[in-house]
């Protein structure tokens, strides 16, 4: 008949194992600026998150799309600052798109805010709050901010599509991973 053994130096050895590889690996962040730039990004999306629950936002599609956006940008921010903190370059062309993507961003949010139609109200309610057209007497403002938002998404991803262009020529094991 067998007897079972028990070595009771396995918890030791355990506790050994998550002390080196848990404790001391991970008490301190490996990259701390990827480690604060997705601090905040958190941070940014729970506010929005309590903000909708404590406020409760009427208009919920406008909400959403805030967060959207919010987002958007907050993801183009963090590749760029990343980008440059790995000490790589921004090409001429990403950087006029940068800029381009960032005047529209804004001229699209001011339309935006101008709260001309609403969801919660009839389409004669809402038709009300319309303006004068002030795009070759056709276009009110909420189509300004149509086509505006739809300009700034297409530069947002056009910047994403680009800013890499200067690692054409660069190994794939040399590139910053982030």
């Amino acid at each position: 008949m067998s007897h079972l053994l028990a070595d009771f130096g396995i918890f030791r050895r355990i506790a050994m194992v998550l002390y080196t590889d848990c404790m001391q690996q991970c008490s301190w962040p490996m990259y701390m600026d990827r480690m604060v730039l997705l601090v905040v990004g958190n941070l940014v999306n729970w506010s929005f998150a309590v903000f909708g629950l404590v406020y409760r936002p009427r208009d919920f599609a406008s909400y959403m799309l805030g967060i959207f956006i919010c987002n958007l940008l907050l993801y183009l921010a963090f590749y760029i600052i990343m980008k440059l903190r790995s000490s790589e370059k921004i090409q001429p062309m990403p950087l006029l798109w940068i800029i381009a993507t960032a005047v529209i961003w804004a001229s699209a949010l001011y339309f935006f805010f101008q709260n001309l139609s609403s969801w919660e109200e009839t389409p004669a309610e809402s038709r009300e709050k319309n303006r004068e057209c002030i795009l070759m007497d056709f276009f009110d403002d909420h189509d300004i901010w149509h086509f505006l938002s739809a300009a700034a998404m297409f530069f947002s991803f056009l910047v994403l599509l680009t800013l890499d262009d200067d690692l054409d020529f660069v190994r794939r094991d040399q590139i910053p991973v982030f």
